[in-house]
């Protein structure tokens, strides 16, 4: 049966309880490329628990699964699906660990028409076990194999736009050709990250990057170059991916500063590729 707008648009799940502990986040914060260098003091705080952990705001995106797991009754083709955009609003600062309590719904369904996919947003709403709200997340999917559901044909979400001059700053960053094993374990077991016949008949040549990794890299990469390594302020992170990444590849993040609001995207200049693009950091300043 094929997806169907109304059904989708109805996917809503309350009072979602998980968890997480600081060897998670330890493990996010080493996955996407922290702790490289042992001597760089103002990435301790990120790698050692002592005096207490400091989480990298993108972190959010990983818990919970992203809420998607609200659709897994549905009828989405997932073998061609694709995560388009990942959007966060940080409401205080991320613990090391915690107690969370979350709902999640289909916000937006935008029907491309048949044959030409769909993009589902799935919110989801997140907050501490005593109450306090954490954070807020939208995980938008393109489901390249299920157009024609119905409802709007476009987004009502606007596009950020770069500044037409030169970066302000570009930071380097290196990723691993083992990458994408490393960050798995915390929880995208997705074949085509680490089977190279299940990423051959997805349409790649080898193993990809998980796209959220290299959201967490865009993020570390204005850590370090707008920051000062304070992830308080970071309030809100989007991007939109448009390239994979392989891991071993060089990332050029590309940052422009306009006040609070930074602007990036993320480049493979090897292959001329941009793997996310039109990028935006809002500051709590």
């Amino acid at each position: 049966m094929p997806l169907s707008y109304d059904d989708l648009i109805n996917c809503r799940a309350e009072e979602l309880h998980f968890h997480y502990s600081d060897a998670t986040m330890l493990l996010y914060n080493l996955s996407i490329g922290l702790g490289r260098d042992p001597t760089n003091r103002q990435e301790l705080p990120f790698i050692y628990e002592q005096p207490a952990l400091c989480v990298v705001p993108a972190a959010a995106a990983i818990l919970g699964g992203g809420g998607a797991a609200l659709l897994r009754n549905t009828d989405i083709n997932w073998a061609m699906m694709l995560h388009a955009e990942q959007r966060l609003k940080i409401h205080r600062e991320l613990p090391p660990c915690a107690k969370l309590i979350g709902s999640t719904r289909v916000s937006e369904v935008a029907d491309k028409g048949q044959n030409k996919g769909a993009l589902i947003t799935i919110e989801m709403v997140v907050r501490l076990a005593s109450g306090e709200p954490l954070y807020t997340s939208e995980n938008v999917i393109f489901a390249r194999g299920n157009g024609g559901c119905g409802g709007p044909p476009t987004s009502a979400h606007t596009t950020h736009r770069l500044p037409k001059r030169k970066p302000d700053t570009v930071h380097l960053s290196e990723t691993r050709p083992d990458q994408a094993l490393l960050y798995r374990i915390l929880g995208d077991r997705t074949p085509l990250h680490a089977d190279p016949t299940a990423a051959r008949n997805a349409g790649f040549p080898r193993p990809i990057l998980h796209g959220l990794c290299s959201y967490g890299i865009a993020c570390r990469a204005i850590l370090a170059e707008v920051c000062n390594y304070d992830p308080r302020l970071i309030s809100e992170f989007d991007a939109r991916f448009t390239s994979p990444v392989y891991p071993g590849e060089r990332i050029h993040t590309d940052i422009w500063v306009d006040g609070n609001i930074v602007s990036f995207r993320c480049r493979i200049e090897q292959r001329s590729k941009i793997a996310i693009n039109y990028g935006r950091c809002k500051l709590a300043i």
